[in-house]
């Protein structure tokens, strides 16, 4: 993949650590997220009858973690967590984490309220027929998976005659 070499007149990196949140950020994140919602209503991809929802956000490894529904998204946000300083970063890098459940990789965000933040869109643009009720609760039952432990662990035969008997039976 090409990507552009940074200079000054274009970097979009912030000058100075970014601070972490001592408290549950997402009452913030989803106002946030409804301000720019206003600015999308005429986009093709909006959907009307959603919400801009936020479950509140959990402490996972010093950093805040959570979802965010949005008329036109669902997306993974990881936000600095209490007493964390992260190093600034160009808007647009990504980043893979592992978390419980599975590796993500996350872009490199920002808005007016938080200038810096990882999201990782899980369903974009929404289905037409989600409801808002189900798309709650698909923000809610998202940021439970990505933070459970898979409940089993694949096996894998390391033999390929093993994986020809299996299709043929």
């Amino acid at each position: 993949m090409y990507r552009h070499e940074k200079t000054l007149e274009n970097s979009t990196a912030l000058e100075g650590v970014i601070t972490g949140f001592e408290q549950d950020p997402s009452a913030l994140f989803q106002s946030a997220m409804e301000a720019v919602s206003k600015e999308m209503q005429d986009l093709p991809f909006y959907r009307h009858g959603i919400k801009c929802y936020c479950p509140k956000f959990v402490l996972f490894e010093n950093q805040w973690i959570g979802t965010v529904v949005t008329p036109w998204m669902l997306s993974v946000v990881i936000l600095p967590g209490k007493g964390q300083q992260w190093q600034p970063r160009e808007l647009g890098d990504k980043l893979t984490i592992q978390l419980p459940y599975k590796s993500l990789t996350f872009t490199v965000s920002g808005i007016a309220q938080i200038p810096q933040y990882l999201s990782c869109s899980l369903h974009s643009p929404l289905n037409a027929v989600l409801s808002n009720a189900q798309a709650v609760q698909l923000a809610q039952d998202c940021l439970r998976m990505i933070l459970s432990m898979p409940t089993k662990t694949p096996s894998f035969d390391q033999d390929r005659r093993s994986l020809f008997r299996a299709m043929v039976k």
